[in-house]
């Protein structure tokens, strides 16, 4: 369990609107000030948060129910057959969310698959389905959230626009996941110089099989379907993009790579020349990423030719993890802020005044062993199960140049996780947006209400901060 700060209730902008029953009013009653009362009972749960951290902080790093266990992506590409688009849709299935039964030495879960693609008039243009096994030795990879599976469909069709359904079935369990994703597929300009989707990769190697579905010409790339990459002090970025050249008769065009922070800004900018010897140029490209601050990127692909004209252009979002590295070295005083989430009281002081990076890598790495929940372990699960939830923070919460965690839902999700409920209420008359956050499966319940005042997407914590002594209203 880890510890923490109870005094991180108290937010930066610590207002206390009111409110009927589930209903946000709008009006004079959303400017209501502190008063001496409510500063009272705000000590008084401060000194009751202090006694009973425990409760406090439902950490609970084997709860992952928010994490899906069916993560989708997709790319497109110039088929071999004539007039088509080859579509590969990628897809990764974790342990966590499928049933392992006991066979012999081993866990062995079961799955079924299926993609059916449909065109905008809701014929189905594509259907297939497919069974597959997992069998792991460590029982406790069966419940695993980081341990998963990755493989693609290649479909190849005409230009139009169509909906991808994804139906994973657990053959153990019966329980089916629904995704879907929607794609236009343009066809490509033979008149010039193009490039397909850009294909976020995890490994790649040469084609010991023809008829591997990784296949890309000589290689086997595998894709990187969460587009998320670090972790590691070693890390570096994969990606792999077809040029194709078209009827120009340019044999050499400029490729630009530039790479944007979501609040830092351009990070990165590379450009390189290529010369054809053929009608595709496969490009793979790689850079470390030891030296690139985590969070939200976005990638932007641009091919030039003669005069600089720009003849296409591609632009992904990706993610880069947290590495012990690139938070002491990029951004120290952002890496405190983030650990005050889950710090004792005056813990952080003498770390600020820290200079050096390898004293502020003990620093960090002491921090960490105290919280480790398995001590004598390679893993530090309560660290991995931290940066994961500023992870899926700055993804589900960042609003403007301002990121998830550093937002008050991100705050109030850092420390507890997964509400157990929620009611969300984008619309409602004489209201204005809001959301409340139940926990009740892991301990004593909480309760708390975010409000989008400004009906900017912005929802900001209300009183009380530390979500108890309330009334379950479900």
């Amino acid at each position: 369990m880890l510890s923490g700060s109870p005094s991180l209730f108290l937010l930066p902008h610590q207002r206390c609107p009111g409110r009927l029953g589930k209903a946000v009013i709008k009006g004079d009653a959303m400017s209501t000030r502190f008063s001496t009362a409510w500063l009272l009972t705000l000590l008084v749960s401060v000194a009751v948060a202090v006694s009973t951290q425990a409760q406090v902080l439902q950490w609970g790093v084997d709860r992952f129910q928010d994490q899906p266990n069916l993560f989708l992506d997709f790319a497109r590409f110039k088929s071999d057959k004539p007039d088509q688009i080859r579509l590969e849709v990628y897809y990764q299935v974790y342990n966590a969310g499928l049933q392992f039964d006991r066979d012999g030495d081993t866990w062995a879960a079961h799955y079924e698959l299926g993609m059916t693609i449909k065109d905008d008039d809701g014929r189905v243009a594509a259907d297939s389905t497919r069974r597959k096994e997992i069998r792991v030795t460590d029982l406790a990879r069966t419940t695993s959230s980081y341990d998963y599976r990755s493989s693609q469909f290649n479909f190849d069709l005409p230009g139009g626009r169509y909906t991808v359904f994804a139906r994973l079935k657990d053959l153990g369990s019966d329980k089916v996941v629904h995704h879907k994703l929607e794609t236009k597929l343009d066809v490509f300009d033979s008149s010039k110089p193009s490039m397909s989707d850009v294909e976020f990769t995890q490994a790649v190697s040469e084609v010991t099989d023809s008829g591997d579905v990784f296949q890309k010409g000589n290689l086997q790339v595998v894709p990187a379907v969460t587009k998320a990459f670090g972790g590691s002090d070693d890390s570096r970025l994969l990606y792999y993009v077809e040029i194709y050249r078209g009827s120009d008769e340019d044999e050499k065009i400029l490729v630009e790579t530039k790479l944007r922070h979501a609040t830092k800004g351009l990070i990165y900018r590379d450009t390189l020349y290529i010369t054809f010897t053929g009608s595709v140029d496969r490009q793979l490209r790689e850079m470390s990423l030891a030296e690139f601050p985590p969070g939200a990127y976005e990638m932007e692909v641009y091919l030039r030719g003669r005069r600089n004209k720009k003849l296409d252009s591609q632009r992904r979002d990706f993610e880069v993890l947290w590495s012990r590295d690139a938070l002491v070295r990029t951004d120290w005083d952002k890496t405190l802020d983030q650990l005050g989430y889950v710090s004792e009281p005056g813990e952080l002081d003498e770390f600020r005044k820290l200079e050096s990076i390898e004293e502020r890598k003990q620093a960090f790495d002491e921090f960490w062993r105290r919280r480790d929940p398995t001590v004598g372990t390679a893993e530090n699960e309560a660290m991995r199960e931290f940066y994961r939830r500023i992870s899926v923070s700055n993804l589900r919460f960042s609003i403007l140049r301002r990121e998830g965690w550093r937002t008050d839902r991100g705050l109030i999700y850092i420390r507890y996780g997964e509400p157990d409920d929620i009611d969300d209420v984008p619309y409602a008359p004489n209201t204005v947006p809001y959301q409340v956050w139940h926990y009740y499966m892991a301990g004593r319940y909480k309760r708390f209400l975010f409000v989008d005042e400004n009906e900017d997407g912005d929802y900001r914590l209300e009183y009380p901060y530390d979500g108890l002594y309330q009334t379950p209203d479900f």
